[in-house]
């Protein structure tokens, strides 16, 4: 009877290990298959991700033709010429810009015809400064926008784009500093940062007579932020 008391326990404790076995085996194997889902699903998450984040940092920017009018005060065939009269008047107090090369125009003030400037015009004339009205002319243009803050860029250019084809009106100004507030978040892109100030400066001024005088710097600032996106 011992040897069949001592055969029945080897039985049962090797029944219990089998047991023991299985029940370890099907517990890994579950274990392994949550990993398994939990790894899939967090890698469709992620593509998922960066495709929304891809298609939030990427938009095609379309801006129609415009055309507005400016005060030209001088026209060289040197550079140099044109940066001693931009100087000459920003001693003066205005906010002169060179806007074109080869020849290079020195232009003052932004307006939506030729009769808005001329305020500006008698008083440059006050000053010892003659010009005369130019119609700049910018064709329809489109480019893709990419990286940080693409949304708000184009937003911000088409705003500007905007001015230069009705004038400076308080709802277009508004418009910028809402977009600013609520796309540009804690660390705006820093190549709208010259932009946003230009409208801050255009903000303060209290006629549209101030504003024309100052609105050329921010069709400078305009064309610089799509040369640099459009790679010129």
């Amino acid at each position: 009877m011992k040897i069949v008391d001592q055969l029945r326990v080897i039985l049962v404790l090797i029944l219990g290990i089998m047991a023991l076995a299985l029940l370890t085996w099907g517990i890994g194997k579950i274990y392994l298959e949550l990993i398994g889902q939990s790894s899939r699903e967090h890698t469709v998450s992620v593509k998922n991700d960066q495709t929304l984040d891809k298609t939030n940092q990427e938009t095609i920017l379309d801006l129609p033709a415009v055309t507005f009018w400016t005060c030209q005060a001088g026209l060289f065939q040197q550079e140099h010429n044109a940066q001693l009269l931009k100087d000459q008047l920003t001693v003066m107090g205005f906010k002169a810009e060179i806007i074109s090369a080869n020849p290079w125009m020195v232009g003052i003030g932004l307006s939506h015809s030729a009769n808005e400037l001329k305020e500006l015009r008698q008083l440059l004339e006050e000053k010892g400064f003659s010009t005369i009205p130019k119609q700049i002319q910018l064709p329809e243009r489109s480019f893709r926008v990419a990286g940080n803050g693409a949304q708000l860029t184009a937003e911000l250019l088409k705003n500007v784009n905007s001015i230069l084809e009705k004038g400076f009106n308080g709802q277009l100004l508004a418009k910028e500093e809402q977009l600013w507030t609520t796309q540009a978040g804690e660390h705006p892109p820093k190549d709208l940062e010259g932009l946003h100030q230009l409208y801050n400066q255009i903000r303060k001024k209290t006629t549209p007579e101030e504003q024309e005088a100052a609105g050329l710097s921010l069709f400078f600032e305009y064309q610089r932020v799509i040369n640099k996106f459009s790679g010129k």
